[in-house]
C-alpha cells in the first residue's frame, strides 16, 4: 500500500496519509483487522458525506484513522508510542492492494 509521511505537528501527533484511490474503505478495515496484536475500539462510515473513522488499538497504542478531505489520515497523538506506531505503518505498507481492493 501507498504511504505518505506528513510533518509532524508541534503538539507531537504524528500523521501519515492513504489516498482514497489507493484503498476503499471497507477494504481498509479488512485489511488492519487482519493485522496481529489490533483491536478495534470504534468504525463508523457515512458514504453520503463521504467521512469515515476508524479508532483502534495497537499494543496499547491509539490509533485514529478520519477522511477530512476524502483521503485517509492515520495519526498517533503520544510521541511515546513512536515505534509501535511505524511498526503499525509498516505493516500497511507492506500490504498488497490487488484492483478489487479499490472498489469494494
Amino acid at each position: 500500500m501507498k504511504i505518505r509521511y506528513l510533518n509532524e505537528e508541534p503538539n507531537g501527533t504524528q500523521c501519515v496519509e492513504i489516498l482514497r484511490n489507493e484503498i476503499s474503505y471497507s477494504s481498509l478495515l479488512r485489511c488492519i483487522r487482519s493485522i496481529e496484536g489490533v483491536k478495534i475500539l470504534k468504525a463508523c462510515h457515512d458514504p453520503m458525506n463521504d467521512n469515515a473513522r476508524i479508532d483502534l488499538s495497537y499494543f496499547e497504542t491509539f490509533i485514529h484513522i478520519d477522511t477530512p478531505f476524502s483521503d485517509y489520515l492515520v495519526s498517533c497523538e503520544k510521541p511515546e508510542y513512536d515505534q509501535q506506531f511505524h511498526a503499525f505503518i509498516d505493516k500497511l505498507e507492506a500490504y498488497k492492494v490487488k484492483f478489487w481492493h479499490r472498489l469494494m
